[in-house]
C-alpha cells in the first residue's frame, strides 16, 4: 500500500538543503515523541509514511517541501 504523500520522483534543490534538513530534524523529533507518547512501534516505511504526511501538510512553499520529500526518501 503506497502512501499518495511519499514523493519518489522528488528533487532536492541544493539552495533549499540546509533548510530543509533543519526542518525535518524538527518533524522527525515531533513524529518521534508521538510514536512514544502512543506507545507504539513502528516500522520504518510507515515512520517514512507519516513523515512525508507531516511534510505535505506543512506551511512551506512547494520547492522546500519537495526537497523535503527528496531527504524523507534517503532516509
Amino acid at each position: 500500500m503506497a502512501s499518495k504523500a511519499l514523493r519518489k520522483d522528488a528533487k532536492i534543490v541544493p539552495e533549499r538543503k540546509d533548510e530543509a534538513l533543519q526542518i525535518l530534524d524538527s518533524l522527525i523529533i515531533q513524529l518521534i515523541v508521538n510514536v512514544l507518547d502512543e506507545k507504539q512501534i513502528i516500522e520504518r516505511h510507515i515512520l517514512k509514511e507519516r513523515l512525508a504526511n507531516l511534510v505535505q501538510l506543512s506551511n512551506h512553499d512547494e520547492e522546500l517541501k519537495e526537497t523535503m520529500h527528496a531527504l524523507v526518501n534517503q532516509l
